[in-house]
């Protein structure tokens, strides 16, 4: 018997024509409502979801389910303890779209820096004075300050130092403290990235110690001409702190890819303050990424229906 793997979401051709390939079937809908998933998922043993919610509800209706793929990186969304009292295995592909986020965090720091989000719309309104009476700020030579050094900031780092010949410091308590053979500053004390930097960029998953972990505190300690820059997880800042901070002059301004909740509200006070960028969680959705990730999330799934160890395993029966 062909097992079945759900598919509730967009994901490229690519990926869905390597599980074909391997003898997978697909089933295809267009519903990530939990209801509709506990539905839907009835006849399957396998899933990839992007941004679907799979708690432990839906995750005990189907106990048929044996592989869960995450189409990205963040896992977040899924009941990760549940799976493994379960013996669920959980894959997710965590290089497919660094360098799409990389160069998302990359843009937004630009943007804000250049306040192109402002210029543009006072150009479209046919200001042409904003080009004297708003002036922007270079990057080279100023600090950029990371959140999280794994995958997608060194990536960052690498475009900040090696394109803009910023100086980089980061925070990261799983790598030992120091400067590194490619420059970046690696610190213990998280206070010294927030006081140094004229950017920071978040790139942190979003955990029990990492939710509402970038807040008031934080943003006292930043300079008031420093910008955020988050592409990682809206729950990880304190959206009304930030709010707050914006709009007494704490912090220069902020270029958000993610929000606390999505999409963000229309009266949400962030879509009307000029020195705000704010993108539909989209730093990892591009062409290549896509592409990338259906045909990674594909070879994890295939990986595991051949009895093979995954190759980037999340919650795996040896764990």
């Amino acid at each position: 018997m062909k097992h079945q793997i759900l598919v509730p979401e967009v994901v490229a051709e690519s990926g869905l024509n390597l599980l074909q390939e391997h003898g997978l079937q697909i089933k295809q809908t267009s519903s990530i409502r939990k209801e509709d998933l506990i539905a839907d998922l009835k006849d399957c043993d396998g899933v990839i979801m992007r941004v679907a919610r799979l708690d432990a509800d839906v995750l005990s209706a189907n106990p048929q389910l044996k592989v869960i793929g995450k189409h990205g990186v963040g896992v977040d969304s899924i009941d990760l303890d549940y799976c493994r009292t379960h013996g669920i295995v959980v894959v997710n592909t965590p290089h497919a779209n660094s360098l799409s986020v990389a160069e998302h965090a990359i843009t937004l720091m630009l943007a804000c820096a250049k306040q192109i989000n402002y210029k543009s719309a006072c150009y479209r309104s046919e200001d042409y004075g904003v080009k004297d009476r708003m002036l922007g700020n270079e990057v080279t030579g100023k600090v950029l300050g990371l959140i999280g050094f794994g995958n997608i900031g060194s990536r960052v780092a690498s475009i900040a130092t090696g394109g803009f010949g910023m100086s980089v410091v980061a925070y990261d308590p799983f790598l030992p403290q120091g400067k590194r053979e490619d420059g970046v500053l690696v610190v213990h004390d998280i206070r010294e990235v927030y006081e140094q930097a004229d950017f920071i960029s978040i790139h942190t998953p979003a955990t029990k110690e990492t939710i509402k972990s970038v807040g008031a505190q934080q943003f006292a300690w930043m300079k008031p001409t420093a910008y955020l820059i988050n592409t990682s997880r809206g729950a990880v800042v304190d959206e009304q702190a930030l709010i707050q901070a914006l709009q007494e002059g704490q912090l220069a301004g902020a270029g958000l890819d993610v929000s606390d909740s999505e999409p963000a509200r229309g009266d949400n006070p962030l879509h009307s303050m000029d020195n705000v960028i704010m993108t539909p969680h989209c730093a990892g959705a591009t062409y290549d990424s896509m592409d990338h990730m259906s045909k990674d999330v594909a070879r994890g799934l295939i990986e595991v229906f051949n009895g093979q160890k995954p190759t980037w395993p999340v919650v795996w029966p040896e764990q």
